[in-house]
């Protein structure tokens, strides 16, 4: 499989390359190293199969839309969703409600439990000398507090590029300092080393004595800080992590630079819970009446971080989704297999919510014949990525000829991780992820920006219209789509990826 179409879309989302296509930061071929992708391919066309259900489905969905008012109701009326909080548990209320007055069956919620949960407080910090000035951060998410009233310290680097030779080389002189974490060689930066060695840097941090860590996430973005994972699966820090703005990270280096002292004032106050917290998956239905045991998964996850209302990531995903449902069961079309409608939580810790669902249901894995999961920002979507399930190429170009009124779309042979798809790949089920334009992802996700207005109500319903269609057309084609892979094909398609993907502890559980 070649790489490379991959490293311009990650790049973007996390920040390495501008909306215009220039690079931030030469790590394209790291990137590209851990995000095996396609280059996309015109998949020939046959217009061999036409479903008559379609246009019933489809002037439904483009006459009578819905999904804006759902990410209105979602995103302006509940607001941030951080797994194992209040608000999840009222977003899951509220999904289970929505569910039901649209009309699906067996609707219910899945619960699965987080290790411990965590609300954010505030976080603060000022810049002491060489002269005063208020620093833009935030905290990320599950990182822990300073004493109350907060600490004054010095500040000194960090090479991120290798955190576990810093350990042993530079951790006698982090007691009672503010350790800032930067590339030695920006140019070189290891954003995956980083991730991957960051849960045991902070324990040895903590043990050398250090009273806060200021590790700014690469996303662009003038004087705007962004949320995120400490680890992955679900890590936690009893240290205080924050992000920091990129123009204050760059004026503390440059007075370093220069031989002079750094000293701040940092204060944060977060909260864990004393042990594990449940969150709930939540699924509805549309029964097949021809073979209803073959099932087409139709997801987005609910979850958000906590800076924005979540409209972005993923509530324009889950408002699709549910516009999608609503569009197939008020057509009165009954699909000849069951779609399944599920919103997950605990993406954002490390694909938690989808990875206890797989689990919960591996009796069932023979019959899913793939999971279509929505979370690529606010844009059009362009492209079915088809996660080298080829068996789906002819069919969707079918489909895609048949609504070239409603999207330009195109296949590609490529995978999105960080997706709730990727939990149904690492099971050998297809993650058939729909690829969205969407330019400003990298500036809008894990921060404050991620608000409603954002959205175009236009392109949100023409999504919605395209997953309805798309899952209905997989459940009605005349022969069954979708091949289930065995771990060892698993693992063969996944290796270029294996590396990266044990360093983050998100490797299945074959060899």
């Amino acid at each position: 499989m070649t790489i490379g179409a991959n490293c311009e879309m990650i790049a973007r989302r996390l920040g390495y390359m501008t909306p215009e296509g220039k690079s931030r930061w030469p790590l394209l071929v790291l990137i590209s190293s851990f995000f095996s992708f396609g280059l996309l391919a015109q998949a020939p066309q046959s217009n061999s199969y036409h479903d008559p259900n379609l246009n019933v489905v489809k002037a439904q969905a483009l006459q009578h839309p819905s999904s804006y008012a759902f990410l209105k109701e979602l995103s302006d009326g509940i607001g941030p969703r951080l797994t194992g909080s209040v608000e999840d548990s009222r977003a899951a209320e509220w999904a289970l409600q929505t569910m039901h007055a649209i009309g699906l069956q067996y609707v219910h919620a899945e619960p699965w439990h987080l290790e411990h949960g965590w609300k954010r407080g505030f976080a603060c910090a000022q810049l002491l000398s060489p002269f005063p000035l208020e620093l833009t951060v935030t905290s990320y998410g599950w990182a822990g507090s300073t004493p109350t009233g907060g600490v004054e310290a010095e500040v000194i680097e960090v090479n991120s590029n290798a955190l576990s030779d810093e350990v042993g080389r530079s951790a006698a002189r982090w007691a009672g300092k503010v350790l800032l974490l930067v590339p030695k060689d920006p140019k070189q930066g290891d954003m995956l080393g980083t991730i991957s060695q960051m849960p045991e840097f902070l324990s040895a941090a903590r043990k050398a004595g250090a009273v806060a860590v200021l590790d700014r996430d690469p996303r662009p973005g003038m004087m705007l800080v962004h949320t995120g994972p400490l680890g992955f699966p679900g890590r936690s820090s009893i240290l205080p992590v924050l992000d920091i703005a990129a123009e204050h990270e760059a004026l503390i280096r440059r007075i370093l630079e220069e031989g002079k002292p750094v000293r701040l004032k940092v204060e944060v106050q977060n909260g864990f819970t004393p042990g594990a917290v449940v969150s709930n998956n939540i699924v509805g239905e549309i029964p097949g009446t021809q073979q209803p045991e073959q099932i087409v998964i139709l997801g987005a996850h609910l979850d958000s971080w906590d800076l924005g209302t979540g409209a972005i990531d993923d509530g324009f995903g889950v408002a699709a989704v549910l516009g999608a449902a609503k569009s197939i069961v008020a057509s009165g079309v009954k699909p000849h297999r069951t779609i399944r409608f599920v919103l997950f939580t605990g993406e954002e810790q490390g694909l938690l919510g989808s990875r206890a669902y797989v689990q919960e249901h591996q009796a069932e894995a023979d019959s899913v014949l793939c999971a279509l999961v929505l979370d690529w920002g606010n844009g059009p979507i362009t492209k079915y990525l088809l996660s080298g399930h080829d068996e789906f190429a002819a069919p969707l170009q079918d489909l895609i000829n048949s609504v070239a009124d409603v999207a330009a779309v195109r296949t590609g042979d490529g995978y999105l991780t960080y997706t709730d798809a990727y939990a149904f790949i690492f099971a050998g089920i297809p993650g058939i992820t729909p690829f969205q334009d969407s330019p400003n992802y990298t500036l809008i996700g894990h921060s404050a920006a991620d608000t409603l207005d954002k959205v175009e109500a236009d392109i949100l319903e023409r999504d919605s219209a395209l997953l309805a269609l798309s899952s209905l057309w997989i459940a009605d084609y005349p022969t069954t789509i979708g091949r289930h892979w065995s771990p060892e094909k698993t693992a063969q398609m996944l290796s270029e990826q294996r590396t990266a993907l044990r360093a983050l502890g998100l490797w299945p559980s074959f060899q």
